[in-house]
């Protein structure tokens, strides 16, 4: 019984010091960018991790005025926040109806609709491209904000179809008896009751497009139309880097993201629980 008992703290506290280790993984990068964002450059050179020496801004003023990341900003801002907005209009609605509705061929249709979770954007960025040119869309915000859209939506109806079959589809019979019309119902009774998925749906998606690398890369050719992290690859050169910069665009890029799961924190961790129950 003790060698148990022993065996159970022993497991626990390797438990406990690989989650720590893990942690420090995680952080440490972190604290070195914000570090960062306040040192000047022979500090960073030199005392990378140390403190700095006395705290500034230049590196986040810089990074925003020379940098040009006003203009970096505003794109990922409209980028993001259309982007979040149609998959919204979209995701909902698909979801709802996969889960509350029957009719023929729902099932192959919900399985095709999520077969783009298997197809990595590498796969597929190439003749996304081919057709956003044929389209005259590349190199405008309006053609990766589209493109941006279709990634995000297969795991967006996966998450809201399975938040909308928690909702028992008696309330739904019973809207239909009180004479409640298919929008009625999903409107003013199955909207609201979604509401941790449909947060979970809203910071998931400003995550990925907000923090997206891939898809600027190859879509955008134009610095006017860059966002915040092709923003960040220009300030490093072929031979030199501005790293108070970089550090400084790091975490004026890092601040939304924050704030956003900040407040959404214990909504989106409901509404991805939610999500994955089926």
């Amino acid at each position: 019984m003790r060698g148990q008992l022993s065996a159970g703290r022993n497991s626990q506290v390797f438990l406990w010091l690989l989650l720590v280790v893990l942690l420090g993984i995680i952080v440490m990068p972190i604290f070195w960018v914000i570090l960062g964002s306040f040192k000047t450059a022979f500090e960073i050179a030199n005392y990378p991790f140390s403190l700095p020496a006395s705290w500034n801004f230049d590196n986040l003023i810089g990074a925003w005025q020379l940098g040009n990341f006003k203009t970096y900003f505003f794109n990922s801002a409209f980028i993001t926040i259309v982007g979040m907005i149609i998959v919204f209009l979209v995701a909902c609605p698909a979801g709802y109806v996969f889960a509350q509705m029957t009719f023929p061929g729902n099932q192959i249709l919900f399985y095709l609709f999520i077969l783009g979770l298997s197809l990595p954007v590498q796969a597929i960025i190439i003749p996304v491209f081919f057709q956003l040119k044929t389209m005259g869309l590349v190199d405008s915000l309006t053609g990766i904000t589209l493109v941006s859209v279709g990634m995000a939506l297969p795991f967006s109806v996966f998450l809201m179809r399975n938040t909308f079959k928690d909702v028992p589809k008696e309330l739904r019979e019973s809207a239909y008896v009180d004479g409640a019309g298919e929008w009625r119902t999903y409107l003013k009774i199955m909207l609201p009751l979604a509401k941790p998925g449909i947060v979970a749906l809203m910071v998931f998606t400003f995550m990925n497009i907000w923090n997206d690398f891939m898809l600027p890369l190859v879509l955008l050719i134009s610095e006017d139309k860059y966002t915040i992290p092709l923003g960040l690859l220009s300030f490093q050169g072929n031979n030199a880097s501005n790293y108070g910069l970089i550090f400084g665009g790091t975490l004026i890029s890092m601040v939304p993201s924050v704030i956003v799961y900040l407040i959404f924190q214990r909504q989106f961790v409901e509404g991805m629980s939610a999500g994955s129950d089926k």
